[in-house]
């Protein structure tokens, strides 16, 4: 059906062990569809992954996929391999390039990991977090806590945590797993007491809009439950026009011919969440989901809370 014969596809994603992992998995997954298909995975460094600052200050989640989509939008790659929740949702994707598929979503909790034989957080314990939806849960389940800003791929995190930096940090358990170090997690947090961040889990696939037909073949790699689930929640996202300073979180699930999902806007301490959740027939339009609870969001008061991170200290 598809003539793979005259070049190899080159995918692109970040360098890091995660990301080419999962770039990886992508090529596995296509090279078991297509046998005849000849694939490159090439690795680049972010702005993200170059600046160890904090990220507002260079265009927040943004730094993490400007790179890829310039080298997507030049030619250099055929396909961009993405983390979908580092994907920015307050802003439309750049004109010339299209979100094609969104893969089977892996476990979207986040995790406490703490050193080993440390089964609980007390009250002396300091942890770290540079999300601001982490730290206002954090802030909530542990209010007499430090919590402090903490960069860097998750092996230097680990080294930081073992160094005796902190004491706990929080991370997305999808990558703990994805890299075969989910043994490290000291609390897996159900998303009812800690709801996920948009899109957590879910990796996407990015291409040219000029090239839609010919890479129409991706669409085989898309889970359809995953790409309705997601749609709504970007969609709840782009209406609340939050920045990546904004404690904003996310979930929508799909069972029994439903979607159900619930949506939250923190103040930046955590001491005052906005909550909103609605449910309807998968036979809706899913952006109608999101756009319902960006809707009751706000009118509970959440624009006061969209970018107050930028004028309060995010970190005590």
């Amino acid at each position: 059906m598809y003539n793979f014969d005259h070049k190899p596809i080159i995918i692109g994603t970040r360098d890091s062990n995660m990301a080419m992992q999962m770039a990886n998995n992508v090529a596995s997954q296509l090279k078991h569809a297509y046998p005849q298909i000849s694939i490159e995975v090439k690795g680049f460094k972010s702005d993200g992954d170059l600046f160890m600052g904090n990220l507002a200050t260079i265009g927040g989640k943004g730094a993490f996929v400007r790179n890829l989509d310039d080298k997507l939008i030049r030619g250099t790659i055929d396909c961009a391999v993405h983390s979908l929740k580092d994907i920015p949702g307050d802003v439309e994707c750049h004109k010339d390039l299209k979100h094609l598929a969104m893969l089977e979503r892996e476990d979207p909790r986040d995790c406490m990991v703490m050193n080993e034989g440390v089964t609980n957080v007390e009250p002396h314990h300091i942890l770290a977090t540079s999300s601001p939806r982490r730290r206002a849960f954090l802030k909530k389940l542990y209010p007499g806590n430090k919590v402090i800003p903490l960069r860097g791929n998750v092996n230097t995190r680990l080294r930081k945590l073992q160094d005796g930096e902190f004491d706990g940090m929080v991370l997305s358990y999808a990558g703990l797993k994805r890299l075969a170090l989910e043994h490290h997690a000291t609390k897996i947090y159900d998303p009812c007491e800690f709801l996920p961040a948009i899109g957590q889990g879910v990796v996407c696939l990015k291409v040219r809009r000029a090239d839609i037909k010919v890479c129409e073949y991706l669409r085989t790699l898309n889970n359809t439950q995953t790409e309705m689930t997601v749609t709504a929640e970007r969609e709840m996202l782009y209406v609340l026009k939050g920045d990546c300073h904004s404690a904003i979180a996310g979930y929508c699930t799909f069972e029994n011919e439903r979607l159900s999902m619930t949506g939250m806007v923190a103040a930046p301490d955590g001491s005052e969440f906005v909550t909103a959740s609605a449910s309807q027939s998968i036979h809706e339009a899913p952006e109608n989901l999101g756009r319902l609870i960006a809707e009751d969001l706000i009118a509970q008061g959440a624009k006061k809370y969209l970018g107050a991170c930028a004028r309060l200290p995010l970190y005590s």
